[in-house]
């Protein structure tokens, strides 16, 4: 588990820490209308970014033992020093990735990182971005396939308008896009694994490019939603 490298907050600190996640981060919409938490597997579970309250009862609940937020985020910003805290406290590890945005695809070196992070993470597990719609789906549907050996038509099921709040023809499509080339790369050449796949054929800046989303709903995604 990745110590929190910073002192633990005076008070005052904490206070500010909460104000700011609730009030500039739309930590108000997820406390009190939405916290879109799902159960991935028997072993996996998926949301927004968790206030300590939600984390202290999913871990009451359901066992959790690791979290891992697929944010990026540095130690410096107020929901990870308050998720560090509470981690700490339930005794739950702590993981971060990076590299996976909502609107972009990762590169081949931090997709091969996953099978190696998923064979050492602690079970049961939460996986969490900020609104849990996108980054949050697009890490389960890896999880399924390489962890569980979900089918990859079955496992992207986890990206979905409902319940997620996924939406495929904004520009957070490049996600659905992603997976779609590689089903099509596979029904020319069975028998060609994900991976496979991912070190041979997979150009990410050809399917940037080559991705067209429907302008009018980035309005959504980017305004009105404000995603990351």
């Amino acid at each position: 588990m990745p110590s929190n490298p910073l002192p633990l907050m005076t008070p005052a600190e904490r206070l500010r820490a909460h104000l700011r996640v609730f009030f500039v981060d739309h930590g108000i919409f997820r406390s009190l209308f939405y916290a879109n938490f799902h159960r991935v597997s028997p072993r996996a579970f998926r949301s927004a970014q968790p206030s300590p309250r939600q984390l202290r009862r999913w871990q009451r609940r359901h066992g959790i033992r690791t979290v891992l937020n697929i944010r990026g985020s540095g130690w410096h910003e107020a929901h990870v020093r308050l998720e560090a805290e509470v981690c700490d406290a339930l005794g739950v590890h702590l993981e971060s990735v990076h590299g996976f945005g909502s609107r972009d695809l990762p590169t081949r070196e931090d997709l091969n990182k996953l099978p190696a992070l998923f064979e050492r993470l602690e079970y049961p597990v939460l996986f969490h971005c900020k609104s849990g719609a996108d980054r949050a789906g697009f890490l389960s549907v890896l999880y399924l396939h390489l962890r569980e050996g979900v089918p990859l038509e079955e496992a992207r099921r986890q990206l979905r308008l409902l319940p997620f709040g996924h939406i495929k023809h904004a520009n957070t499509g490049i996600l659905d896009f992603f997976f779609q080339s590689y089903l099509a790369y596979a029904a020319r050449h069975p028998g060609t694994d994900f991976l496979t796949w991912v070190n041979t054929a997979y150009e990410r800046e050809a399917l940037l490019r080559a991705f067209r989303p429907w302008y009018s709903l980035n309005w959504v995604t980017d305004k009105l939603l404000r995603r990351e």
